[in-house]
């Protein structure tokens, strides 16, 4: 009908199995729950039977009524069928009436063998009456003629004890045929399997249908295009191409015209590339001349990226140049230190010597005032150059701030100043006079960021951080003292906030500023150990953080002592 290779033939084949293993174990299930659920019913039944015989049985067997009791048991197998055998026997397990009469009087012989005598199919307590107790159970058994030539076959014995008046008078053994079980379990096992391959061929049928209905527009469709001459040129192999017929055919299910949009996309895409191949042949020096323009983009682009390295490589030079600037910074700071102090050395003398009133005292001490001046610079060059700690001790930032706060407000009156002080800030290990120059530098930064009528907030607080990144190379951790403060200005630039720390940088005007506040600031906090952020935003103020390593001692030191 097919070729076993082909795709029809694989669905069909992949569907048989399925649909045959799903049919197999839906039987095998039915069959085993139907199993079940009929031998439990057979169990009961033999119950309810064995049960109903219980009473009589103890009573013809306590008056000795042996002809009775025979004739009662009979008449119970000739009235159910599946009835096999029966037997009664005494207290010392002798046969006293039995279907057989050759077993009667004897004593060791079984009628049947259970298969696992400590494992009942069934057991239940017989309790009609405190006199007349007892419990039945139910063995699946071998049961035969005795014969080593007649196969066994497997029955239900009821066992179960006659207890009359109280007395146990002896036991009660009976079996029952399996035969209309298995007579109901192969008629609904053929029901099953002969519903099942009606199932499974009706399936069959549908899906071969649908395949058919299916493949025969992409066979179509398949026998053009192997029809396709590839040996042809170009433009004979275009033509051919474009006579395959793409339209919607009656049937054709999505599939299929996906198939066909995909092949008619594939077609325009030869077309147009073979169009572009021509268009190149014919026109070969343009599309050198364009060729020649895209390297020459190439070109100025990799100019441009050259350039840009070198700037970079510019930058790098110049940080390495700021640190050796802050090196030698350190080391003129100390000599012009020592030059000041000479030339204070003599205008202090030549005021002494000279009488009140004359020019020179004038002169001299417009000269202490410049030494001053430019001592103050020495410092701040001596806090970026990151040079010792003159009297490092303990010391309490809300002191210092305090003091600083109280000189600010008497050159900035209409300046207010918002504090935040942590009641129990821990000491720090600082220099005194350091600590004040950042105080007031990070103050005046503020103050000169605002208008005269301004608002600067100041804070100080207890951290424990825990790998706080600095920055990309540096994070640390460990209990530190924080001093920040805030200001409402305009804030800063993000293109300058970079270079706000860099020595000699400055955004006032020419003579209004040395650019070294933020600068010492800086390094007189890296010297002592800490670090510091700048956080900043155009219309948002700026806020600067001073972090300082807290003293291993956790109790606060008492303000006013360094």
């Amino acid at each position: 009908m097919f070729p076993p290779r082909t795709l029809q033939a694989k669905l069909l084949i992949s569907v048989f199995f399925i649909v045959s293993l799903t049919v197999t174990a839906m039987t095998a299930l039915v069959i085993y729950i139907e199993k079940e659920q009929f031998q439990s019913n057979e169990l009961e039944r033999i119950f309810y039977k064995a049960d109903a015989m219980k009473t009589r049985l103890g009573h013809l067997l306590y008056g000795k009524n042996w002809r009775y009791l025979m004739m009662t048991l009979t008449n119970a197998k000739e009235a159910d069928p599946s009835m096999l055998y029966f037997a009664v026997t005494d207290t010392e397990g002798r046969v006293i009436i039995a279907d057989d009469e050759t077993l009667i009087g004897k004593n060791g012989r079984e009628l049947s063998r259970p298969a696992d005598p400590d494992s009942p199919l069934y057991s239940r307590g017989l309790t009609h009456n405190k006199k007349n107790r007892g419990r039945l159970k139910i063995f699946l058994a071998e049961y035969g003629s005795g014969n080593a030539d007649t196969d066994t076959r497997l029955v239900f014995e009821a066992v179960c004890d006659i207890v009359y008046l109280g007395r146990t008078m002896g036991q009660f053994r009976a079996g029952f045929s399996r035969q209309q079980m298995k007579r109901h379990l192969l008629t609904l096992t053929g029901g099953m399997l002969g519903t099942g391959m009606l199932v499974l061929f009706a399936v069959l049928a549908m899906i071969y249908l649908v395949i058919r209905n299916h493949m025969i527009p992409v066979e179509s469709f398949f026998k053009h295009i192997s029809g396709l001459d590839l040996t042809r040129s170009g433009r004979t192999l275009k033509r051919n191409l474009y006579a395959v017929p793409l339209k919607k055919q009656p049937g054709e299910t999505r599939d299929v015209r996906q198939f066909k949009q995909a092949f008619r996309h594939l077609r325009d895409q030869f077309a147009s590339a073979w169009d572009q191949l021509e268009n190149h042949r014919d026109n070969l020096e343009q599309m050198v001349t364009e060729r020649t323009r895209a390297l020459n983009r190439s070109n100025d682009q990799l100019s441009r990226q050259i350039r840009e390295r070198k700037e970079i490589e510019a930058r790098i030079l110049t940080v390495q140049k700021l640190e050796a600037i802050g090196t030698l910074a350190g080391g003129v700071a100390h000599e012009f230190n020592n030059l000041f102090m000479a030339i204070t050395g003599y205008a202090t003398l030549i005021q002494k010597r000279s009488s009140p009133g004359h020019p020179n005292v004038e002169k001299a001490e417009k000269i202490r005032r410049l030494v001053e001046t430019g001592s103050r610079s020495v410092q701040q060059l001596l806090g970026f150059a990151r040079s010792g700690k003159f009297s490092p001790g303990p010391l309490n930032l809300n002191e210092i701030l305090r003091l600083s706060q109280v000189i600010l407000r008497s050159s900035r009156k209409e300046l207010t100043v918002e504090t935040d002080y942590a009641g129990d800030l821990w000491t720090v290990q600082a220099d005194r006079s350091q600590m004040e120059q950042v105080a007031m530098n990070l103050l005046l930064n503020a103050a000169e960021a605002m208008p005269p009528d301004g608002t600067v907030e100041v804070t100080t607080r207890n951290l424990e951080l825990d790998g706080f990144r600095v920055s990309l190379e540096k994070k640390v951790s460990g209990r530190f003292v924080m001093l920040s403060v805030r200001d409402r200005g305009p804030g800063i630039d993000p293109e300058i906030l970079p270079r706000i720390f860099d020595p000699f940088f400055t955004t006032k005007e020419m003579g209004q500023g040395t650019g070294m506040g933020l600068a010492s600031v800086f390094g007189i906090v890296e010297n002592h150990g800490g670090f510091t952020t700048a956080d900043s935003a155009p219309g948002r103020g700026s806020t600067f953080c001073v972090y300082l390593p807290a003293l291993d001692d956790t109790a606060p030191a008492a303000e006013g002592t360094s």
